[in-house]
C-alpha cells in the first residue's frame, strides 16, 4: 500500500476510514455524477460548468489563469476561475478538476491551483485528475459506450474522446477500467533517446504484468509519435509479454512542467472465442418471480421509502412469497435501518433469496428529480454483489428502476454491469412476453438469446 504524504490526502483517508484515496475519490465522483443525473444533467458531452451550477459553484473567466483555479473562503461562495482561451476540451477537464478539489474537506483552507508548487501537490493533483476523468467520462454511461465499439483501435478511442469532449489521455485511462476485453494502455515520456512508461493499466481480463518504468524497445514504431496527433501501429511481442499483441501508438500533449514529448500506447489482443459473451447482462422474456437456472438464485427488488410493495412486480413477488411483504413491513418500522441506500436479504428457501434495495424516494417526480436515486441504487448493488459472492448465487430481476421510478435504463444497466457483471456475478433480466421495453440505445452490455422472441418482435 502506497504511503500518502499530502496533508489533504491524509485527512481524506482519516475522515473516510478508507486507506485507498483513489477508491474514495472515485466513489465521491461517481456519487456526484449519479446525483446530478437524477437532477437532469445529461450528455455526452458532459458539461462540467453545468455541473458546477448544480453544486452552487460560480464559474468566472479569467485569462490571467493558466488553466483553472478554485477560490473559496469560509462563509463565502466557492468560485472556479478558468482561462477562456484554452481549448474547449481543456476547459471542461480543468473545471472538472477543480470540482474534484471539493471532494476534500479542507478545500476552503487555501486556493487550489495545480500550477502552484506542482511537486509538493503532486499527490493531490493526481487524485483530482482521477476525479475529473470520472466527471468527464461518467461511470455507467461511459461503460456502455466503451463496450459498444466494434473494434479496439486508436481511431475508435479518438471518436470516444470527441464524443465526450475529453482528452485522449483521459479516455485512455478510463477505457481500460470499464472495457470487457483484454487490453492495456500506457502513458509514456520521451527521456533522451528512450521512451519510458510512466503509467500503465490493464483491463480486468488483461493477464500480462507491465513492468514499471519499462523502456519501449528501440525498434518500436512508438518512436515515430514524437508529435501530438502522430500515430503508428504494429504487432509486438515484447520481453514481458506471453504472446503477440496489436499496439496502437499516438503522440499526446506534453506536461507543461517539463515539455517532454509523450506518447500513449494502446495494447490489445483480439479474442476469437465466445468466452466474453458470458460477461454480459442476459435479458430474456419471462417472469422474474420465477427465476431460471441451477444453483442459488437471488431476486433483486427496488423498494421505495413509503414501504409499500406497489403494483406490478412488487405485488406479484409478495403473492408468490408472502415473507417478502412481512419482512419489508418489519424493516419499514425500524427507522434506523430503513434508510435510502440500505438493503436486506430475505431467505425464501435453501436456494432462493430476495434482496430488497431501498433506492427510490417516494412514488413521483418532485422538482424535476426522478424518484429513483442512482447513487443509492449503486450502494445497494455493491451490497448485493457482496451477498451473492458469499452465497455463490446468480442475480435475477426485472428492469429495476426503469418503470414508475423513472430511471434511465441506459444508466441503470451501466451500474448493474459495473457493480455486478464486471465482478463476475451472473445477472439475468426478465421482461414479460410480448412487451418490448422502451430502450433508447442498444447496448453491448446486454446479451439476447438468438432464439428469443425478443429479436423477432423487435
Amino acid at each position: 500500500m502506497k504511503a500518502w504524504r499530502h496533508k489533504s490526502v491524509i485527512r481524506l483517508i482519516e475522515e473516510s476510514n478508507n486507506n485507498d484515496p483513489i477508491d474514495e475519490i472515485r466513489n465521491r465522483a461517481r456519487n456526484l455524477v449519479l446525483t446530478a443525473l437524477e437532477k437532469g444533467w445529461s450528455g455526452p458531452p458532459f458539461n462540467a460548468t453545468q455541473l458546477s451550477a448544480y453544486l452552487g459553484i460560480d464559474i468566472l473567466p479569467n485569462d490571467s489563469v493558466l488553466d483553472a483555479r478554485l477560490l473559496s473562503n469560509t462563509g463565502k461562495k466557492t468560485v472556479i476561475e478558468y482561462n477562456p482561451f484554452q481549448k474547449p476540451t481543456r476547459i471542461n477537464f480543468s473545471v472538472a478538476h477543480e470540482i474534484a478539489h471539493t471532494f476534500f474537506s479542507d478545500f476552503k483552507d487555501e486556493m487550489r491551483n495545480r500550477e502552484e508548487e506542482p511537486t509538493e501537490n503532486k499527490e493531490l493533483e493526481q487524485l483530482c485528475n482521477i476525479g475529473a476523468s470520472e466527471i468527464q467520462l461518467p461511470y455507467a454511461i461511459f461503460s456502455n459506450d466503451a463496450n459498444s465499439i466494434e473494434e479496439i483501435t486508436i481511431e475508435n478511442l479518438i471518436a470516444l474522446a470527441t464524443k465526450y469532449k475529453a482528452s485522449l489521455e483521459s479516455v485512455f485511462i478510463r477505457f481500460v477500467e470499464v472495457i470487457n476485453q483484454p487490453c492495456a494502455t500506457m502513458i509514456c515520456t520521451f527521456k533522451g533517446n528512450k521512451i519510458v512508461i510512466d503509467y500503465s493499466k490493464g483491463s480486468r481480463s488483461f493477464d500480462e504484468i507491465i513492468p514499471k518504468n519499462f523502456v519501449i524497445p528501440k525498434d518500436s514504431k512508438a518512436y515515430e509519435c514524437s508529435v501530438p496527433g502522430w500515430s503508428a501501429r504494429e504487432t509486438v511481442h515484447w520481453d514481458f509479454l506471453n504472446k503477440k499483441y496489436d499496439v496502437y501508438c499516438i503522440g499526446i500533449s506534453p506536461l507543461r512542467r517539463d515539455n517532454q514529448p509523450r506518447v500513449g500506447i494502446l495494447m490489445t489482443h483480439k479474442l476469437h472465442s465466445t468466452a466474453l459473451q458470458d460477461k454480459k447482462i442476459k435479458i430474456e422474456f419471462g417472469d422474474a418471480t420465477k427465476p431460471r437456472g441451477n444453483g442459488i438464485k437471488v431476486i433483486a427488488q427496488v423498494v421505495n421509502t413509503s414501504g409499500g410493495l406497489g403494483l406490478g412486480f412488487g405485488k406479484s413477488l409478495s403473492k408468490n412469497f408472502p415473507d417478502v411483504k412481512s419482512s419489508l413491513q418489519q424493516w419499514h418500522e425500524d427507522k434506523k435501518r430503513f434508510q435510502l441506500g440500505s438493503s436486506q436479504l430475505v431467505k425464501i428457501s435453501e436456494d432462493l433469496y430476495v434482496f430488497q434495495m431501498l433506492a427510490q424516494k417516494g412514488l413521483f417526480e418532485k422538482n424535476g428529480e426522478i424518484p429513483l436515486k442512482y447513487s443509492y441504487l449503486r450502494t445497494c448493488l455493491i451490497s448485493l454483489q457482496n451477498a451473492c459472492e458469499k452465497l455463490h448465487a446468480s442475480v435475477h430481476m426485472p428492469m429495476i428502476g426503469a418503470g414508475q421510478a423513472k430511471g434511465d435504463w441506459n444508466v441503470i444497466q451501466g451500474i448493474i454491469f459495473d457493480e455486478l457483471v464486471n465482478k463476475d456475478i451472473d445477472v439475468n433480466i426478465y421482461v414479460f412476453p410480448g412487451k418490448v421495453p422502451a430502450i433508447k440505445n442498444k447496448s453491448s452490455l446486454t446479451l439476447f438469446d438468438e432464439q428469443s422472441t425478443w429479436r423477432k418482435e423487435k
